[in-house]
């Protein structure tokens, strides 16, 4: 790390702009286990909205900084240290949000090809921040929005929220609201800190003893490719459920969506999933 950085992230800690926490496990699991290093491309998550409306940079900037000020997870970066990274997260940050006028007869394709560079430029773990917004304008009233978000602070799930939070922060935004977004019952800090709380010794050695004696001996689905510099290209795949299993699942998505707002198929298959393999190991 460069000693001007370095310097700098000093004086935020002693002036109380920011504060260290250890990585979460799944973030952990990012930079431990995944065959991807933490910077490639891979591990990049992005979403286009097309947006309708007249719409200003300034509103658009003031609800992009509400949303921000609400999430710490969008003024988080990870800082190297001695025993391994540790994130870093400030108390307050701009956010980034950049706009670009393009043609109005963009066709779906060129759009496509804007959001690929948008999408394929490498976050800077280090000085963060690990997501980016850009707009861009066929015409006044005619937008698309790129969000690209680092996989180290965001699933795809993460994506509905953050547009929930947009949403709401705009509409706040234009009717004067000065309180800003309601606070997140749990910080990400905080739900970091139950987890490495509640994942003792006690709570690991049994599932880790119980996997091990599955798993031992099974082939791998995939190895460590042997070249120094992969590069992990992203792919599209598509997969469908048979109409025997897809139409129960969407019933059952479906009734949870009366009790848990914004419940979606593949959460319910995830669910699911984690259900079996609790009942498989006892757990």
């Amino acid at each position: 790390m460069a000693d001007d950085k370095r310097a700098r992230f000093k004086q935020w800690l002693a002036n109380g702009e920011a504060c260290l926490h250890p990585l979460t496990f799944p973030q952990r699991e990012l930079w431990e286990t995944s065959l991807a290093p933490p910077a490639d491309v891979s591990n990049h998550i992005c979403c286009v909205i097309n947006v309708r409306g007249l719409i200003s940079p300034e509103d658009c900037m003031a609800s992009m900084q509400r949303v921000v000020n609400r999430q710490e997870v969008l003024r988080l970066s990870v800082l190297p240290g001695k025993n391994g990274p540790v994130q870093l997260i400030r108390t307050q940050r701009e956010p980034v949000l950049r706009f670009r006028d393009i043609p109005s007869n963009s066709s779906a394709q060129a759009i496509e090809e804007l959001a690929l560079g948008i999408f394929y430029e490498p976050f800077d773990l280090v000085q963060g921040p690990l997501y980016r917004a850009e707009i861009l304008r066929r015409a006044p009233d005619d937008q698309v929005m790129v969000f690209t978000i680092h996989h180290a602070i965001a699933d795809g799930w993460t994506l509905g929220v953050f547009v929930q939070d947009l949403c709401a922060a705009y509409v706040q935004q234009r009717t004067g609201a000065s309180n800003g977004l309601a606070p997140v019952p749990t910080s990400y800090s905080a739900w970091g800190t139950a987890e490495r709380a509640f994942w003792q010794p006690a709570e690991l050695e049994p599932r880790i003893a119980f996997w091990k004696s599955r798993l031992t001996g099974i082939h791998r689905l995939w190895s460590v490719p042997d070249e120094a510099n992969v590069v992990f290209l992203p792919r599209r795949l598509v997969s469908q459920l048979p109409a025997e299993i897809s139409g129960p699942v969407r019933e059952l998505a479906a009734h949870f969506q009366n009790i848990y707002e914004s419940f979606t198929n593949p959460q319910l298959i995830h669910l699911q999933t984690q259900c079996h393999l609790q009942n498989l190991s006892g757990q």
